[in-house]
């Protein structure tokens, strides 16, 4: 024991001689390290010195060049003397170099986004510079002059030169803090070189306990690891998902007995097999090798990204799989863990989920819209007249149709933005007659609140890159806002204001603003300001939700402005469209002339009788029906006669409304047809239809106009039937 004892005193003196030794040498390198690294920081200092006063200088010769240019063109426009183009001229041949320059000698400072704005600004300044000349070189100096007047070379010039100032800040800021964190360092090494000798002497002293605290601390980390693995192997056997590790070669190595009952497989018969035999189609040799290994490279990026894939059971089923893949780094090298969900029943759920969508969208739109299209047909004298009180009954229900119609509408379009199944026909837009017929259609529900609506004069060639229809949605719930939460007699203003390659359309109201706490949220579904705020102004909390999916995915923005107790001014923010010729924006007719004594006959096609019966008393005394539920009878009428008009369903019980489209073209190629639809119509569905509406969207008087309108056109192009 004696013996033991002593061996076990020396080999401890041995180990803090060696531990001396060797941190003695460590603790002279890194003196010799940190006085080498003072060396290459002053060095280094002083490289930064002298670059940041190339970039500064390169950056006001930049200045000057473009200086040059504005002083050349605005001479030559004022004068008309050509000598005025010379240091035009110069300053245009060396302006790319110089912004070269600039760019070579700002990018250690991190600043490639502003150089790619000054060069950008350079360019817009030259093109209005080239621009200006010109129109002086073709004559019209005056035309060029008021180009000038304008300020728009102004604001390009003081575009450019706020760019090279902040460039010149930013190489300034850059060397302030080179020489702070130079000196910083400095002070740094200083205090490291006293350490590292205070350390010295604390190494030989702490050396003995070290070693002696080392070796407890191994033994105590054994029995941690021994307890860890324990834990780790009853997780992995016991988790409900499936898990799979995997070496680098993406061999399984172990799985747990989740995965294999997921496959229908004994985990044994699936060991040192490769990953690929559990998927629907297998990756090519050397695939998974590749992907592991960059999984392995871009950890941060990937670690955990769930990706989704079709499973293949032993006895050939296919079902699908989320698959989230981690590398775990081991001693001697980097394995990786699978975790593997069967997401057959969440899928089944979505599609259930779809499934009742659509049937809200078929089965409640049809018949509210009856119900709603009724119960107006009554209110208007359709019926004949009634008691104040009876027609009082009418207006509360047919407003509350109208209520949970438009409670229908909201939640299938958050539905279908959420799904991604909302298509966007993206194109050229004018935004006069579009923001006229939204004010046009939101003016009766304004009536209601007392609440007048004006639109601010606007240039009439102002145009937007947006989806028509989903635009018109946006103003229309954002009208519908302002109108609902407007004091009684106000009025309600929108305008449009050009932006930088944008247009703003802003909706004012004069309501009581938004409160500080309920900002954060307003975008969000079903958000309310006030718990009484449904029942007081009506709504679902869904509108400006709506409105936020849309604009982004039109590739613009939203924003509001607000002041408690004076209002709210929401901003919508597009992408400006060039319109190729004039912008012809037609009066609206205030009431449609009577109509004439030969009426016009339309084709109507609908699977609901109640909605064919309802169509039938909006036409009365404008136009003649012949109206089936059934797409026979229908081709039997087309046949037999030529119709005006045609207005059809989609989701026929025997076919499809827009299969008539061709025999209805070969009969007359000219008729309007028209869908009246509960359901969304794709746009690759439209081909041949004039027009589309959707039931619980449009009114019957809506219906009614239009398509009265589109037969009048015909006539008035002189087609006949």
């Amino acid at each position: 024991m004696k013996l033991s004892a002593q061996r076990l005193r020396i080999g401890l003196v041995g180990w803090v001689l060696i531990a001396s030794c060797i941190g003695t040498l460590i603790i002279l390198a890194f003196l010799a390290i940190s006085t080498n690294r003072g060396f290459e920081e002053n060095d280094r200092l002083r490289h930064l010195v002298t670059d940041s006063y190339d970039a500064r200088s390169a950056l006001q010769e930049l200045m000057t060049l473009h200086q040059d240019i504005e002083i050349g063109q605005r001479g030559y426009a004022i004068t008309g003397d050509t000598a005025f183009l010379a240091p035009y001229r110069v300053a245009e041949a060396q302006v790319e170099g110089q912004l070269n320059a600039v760019a070579a000698r700002t990018s250690k400072s991190g600043s490639t986004q502003l150089v790619a704005q000054l060069r950008q600004a350079s360019r817009d300044k030259r093109v209005f510079a080239k621009r200006t000349i010109a129109l002086v070189a073709d004559g019209r100096r005056g035309e060029a002059q008021r180009l000038i007047a304008t300020g728009a070379g102004k604001v390009l010039m003081d575009r450019v030169r706020g760019l090279v100032e902040e460039l010149s800040e930013v190489e300034r800021l850059m060397l302030d803090r080179s020489t702070a964190n130079a000196e910083t360092d400095r002070q740094k090494l200083q205090g490291r070189t006293l350490g590292l000798e205070i350390g010295l002497i604390l190494l030989l002293t702490l050396a003995g306990l070290l070693v002696l605290r080392s070796q407890l601390s191994r033994q105590s980390a054994l029995r941690r690891a021994s307890d860890m693995a324990a834990r780790q192997e009853a997780i992995f056997d016991s988790s409900m998902d499936g898990m799979i590790v995997l070496n680098p070669s993406g061999s399984i190595e172990s799985i747990n007995p989740a995965a294999a009952s997921m496959f229908g497989a004994s985990a044994s018969s699936l060991l040192r097999r490769d990953i690929g035999i559990l998927f629907e189609v297998a990756p090519d040799r050397g695939q998974i090798e590749t992907f592991l290994a960059r999984l392995k490279a871009k950890r941060s990026e990937n670690k955990g990204r769930i990706q989704e894939f079709f499973g293949r059971r032993s006895d050939g089923t296919i079902f699908p799989l989320e698959v989230s893949v981690s590398p775990v780094d081991l001693a001697d090298r980097t394995s990786f863990v699978a975790v593997l969900r069967d997401v057959s029943e969440r899928r089944e759920v979505e599609q259930m989920k779809s499934e009742f969508v659509a049937t809200v969208s078929h089965e409640l739109r049809t018949p509210l819209t009856s119900i709603a299209g009724s119960l107006g047909l009554i209110n208007g004298g359709a019926a004949g007249e009634v008691s104040p009180k009876v027609g009082r009954l009418i207006e509360i229900a047919h407003s509350n149709a109208a209520r949970l119609v438009r409670l229908i509408n909201d939640i299938l379009d958050i539905e279908k933005i959420e799904a991604g199944r909302m298509q966007f026909d993206i194109r050229p837009l004018a935004l006069a007659p579009l923001l006229d017929a939204a004010v046009h259609q939101a003016a009766g529900f304004a009536g209601q609140y007392d609440i007048a609506l004006r639109i601010e004069p606007f240039p009439p060639n102002a145009g937007v890159l947006a989806d028509e229809d989903r635009l018109m949605q946006v103003m229309t719930n954002l009208l519908s806002n302002a109108i609902k939460f407007s004091r009684r007699g106000e009025t309600v203003t929108v305008t449009v204001r050009p932006l930088d390659r944008r247009y703003r359309i802003s909706v004012t109201d004069c309501g009581e603003g938004i409160s500080e706490v309920f900002r954060a949220r307003i975008f969000q579904k079903f958000a309310q300001a006030d718990a009484s705020d449904s029942r007081q102004k009506g709504g679902t909390g869904l509108g400006l939700s709506i409105v936020k999916e849309i604009v982004t995915r039109l590739g613009g923005s939203i924003s509001f402005d607000t002041v408690e107790g004076r209002g709210t001014v929401f901003h919508v923010d597009l992408p400006a469209a060039e319109l190729h010729g004039p912008v012809a924006i037609e009066a609206r007719p205030q009431e449609r002339r009577d109509p004439e004594p030969s009426l016009p006959t339309i084709l109507h096609v609908d699977d609901d009788p109640d909605m064919l019966a309802v169509v039938e008393s909006a036409f009365e005394g404008k136009a003649l029906l012949h109206s089936t539920q059934s797409m026979s009878q229908a081709r039997a009428f087309i046949r037999r006669s030529k119709y005006d008009a045609a207005i059809l369903d989609v989701g026929m019980l025997d076919g499809c409304g827009t299969d008539l489209v061709a025999p209805l073209r070969e009969r007359s190629p000219t008729v309007p047809i028209m869908l009246f639809t509960a359901q969304e119509v794709e746009l690759a569905a439209r081909n041949g239809i004039d027009l589309v509406l959707v039931k619980s969207r449009a009114s019957l008087d809506t219906l009614v106009d239009q398509t009265i309108d589109l037969i009048e056109a015909r006539k008035n192009k002189g087609i006949g039937p």
